[in-house]
């Protein structure tokens, strides 16, 4: 009798999986369209060299926002812990706990890393020491907002959580395209992304309104601190296998060339953005199912088999249409994109996947996955500073890293299976 009640129990988990993995994609997808609105917009708007400017500084800033990231994962992993056992008075002690904190750590970043504008400036081939800055100024209240996103996550309030990220995306934009045709060009594109951080700030805080009426039960996290490094130390090396490359790309190639990178990974990350949604909704279910003794693997087969084919559609379009795909995008302004579309795209596909294993792995605790993608990050930065000399070198070390990403990973997750398998024998 209670077996079967599990097994009832793991299949609704399971239907949850499919809808709110479907409504997360269908958010992701509509964020992503938002957000290469933005960064076509951008493109549409300024000239290849501004262009290849505010690219290089969003790629950076995803990098130091790694931090957010951590926070995020970190805060999802034991808010679902604690909601699996309906302990909402610890929820909200965690909430605000972590919010606080955050909100101090991001002014202290944003100081730190003001300070050092001149030589990031400096390293990018900027001539101007505001626009690091300027798109740092978002650090001030993005960490609370992943404070925010975790809590939304862990409960799994995918709604409010998609409305947000959504409502980012949108801001971005709205904002950025005023701002340049105010006249603010650069300023103005970077500008935007603090203060639609701002407004998501105070909308997801309003989602959470209700816990503070829960009450505030105090609770000790333990592990919170080895969980928290490691994982920090994983989201980071995946912060640089996915966006080191634009970044070196500004330092390595000529303006103009650096222009048409920035352009070939925005359009080629749609592979790996589309199917985040999935990730998203998979890693508190598998953390829920962990904590519960549930079947964990089974939501992680679905998650790759989505996965799989959002990422794989992209990639084929790319095969077929790259032409028409980069031109339809950036109304013909960067052809040279059009050669490497493909093999990025696939890239990124590589990485999608890589990613989903990494977040499942860090749903069990299984932290250790960390050091494999430093070893990742550390080969492509090596590879890159070798083969820097044209836009298809990189493009080719994108595509070994990808591929090299998910080799490294794979005898990891067999590792892992092996253990739950002999640890569900032995009981």
């Amino acid at each position: 009798m209670l077996n079967n009640l599990a097994l009832i129990k793991d299949k609704v988990i399971m239907d949850d999986m499919t809808r709110h993995g479907i409504m997360m994609v269908a958010f992701a997808v509509i964020g992503a369209f938002l957000s290469y609105m933005y960064q076509l917009a951008m493109g549409w708007l300024l000239t290849p060299e501004d262009y290849g400017i505010v690219i290089s500084l969003l790629a950076l800033l995803v990098i130091v926002s790694v931090f957010s990231s951590t926070i995020e994962t970190t805060v999802t992993k034991f808010v679902s812990k604690e909601s699996a056992s309906n302990k909402l008075g610890r929820v909200n002690y965690l909430w605000k706990f972590t919010l606080k904190r955050t909100l101090l750590l991001g002014l202290a970043i944003f100081a730190v890393l003001a300070l050092f504008s001149p030589l990031i400036s400096s390293f990018l081939n900027i001539g101007n020491n505001w626009y690091p800055i300027i798109i740092f100024l978002s650090l001030v209240l993005t960490f609370g907002v992943c404070a925010n996103y975790g809590t939304l996550r862990g409960l799994q309030r995918f709604l409010p959580l998609g409305i947000s990220g959504t409502l980012g995306a949108c801001l971005k934009l709205a904002i950025a395209v005023g701002l340049v045709y105010m006249g603010f060009k650069v300023s103005g594109a970077l500008l935007s992304v603090a203060l639609a951080a701002v407004i998501v700030f105070f909308v997801s805080t309003y989602f959470l309104r209700d816990l503070p009426k829960v009450g505030n039960e105090k609770v000790e996290v333990r592990g919170v601190r080895s969980y928290t490094g490691l994982a920090f130390l994983a989201l980071l090396a995946f912060a640089v296998l996915t966006n080191i490359d634009v970044i070196l790309a500004k330092q390595y190639l000529s303006a103009v060339d650096a222009g048409n990178y920035a352009a070939i990974s925005v359009i080629g990350k749609l592979a790996f953005f589309i199917p985040g949604g999935i990730a998203v909704a998979m890693f508190p279910k598998t953390s829920h199912l962990f904590e519960v003794g549930g079947v964990h693997r089974l939501v992680l087969r679905k998650a790759i088999l989505l996965t799989l084919l959002l990422a794989g559609v992209v990639v084929i379009i790319y095969w077929l249409f790259p032409q028409f795909v980069v031109n339809i995008l950036f109304m013909g302004k960067y052809p040279d994109a059009i050669p490497y579309l493909f093999k990025y795209g696939l890239a990124m596909a590589f990485f999608a996947v890589s990613s989903l294993l990494m977040f499942y792995f860090l749903s069990l605790n299984r932290t250790r996955v960390a050091y494999l993608l430093i070893g990742a990050a550390l080969l492509q930065l090596c590879l890159i500073i070798l083969f820097h000399s044209s836009i298809g070198q990189i493009v080719n070390v994108m595509l070994i890293c990808g591929a090299s990403c998910l080799v490294l990973i794979l005898p990891f997750y067999l590792k892992v299976r092996n253990d739950f398998s002999y640890s569900a024998g032995l009981q």
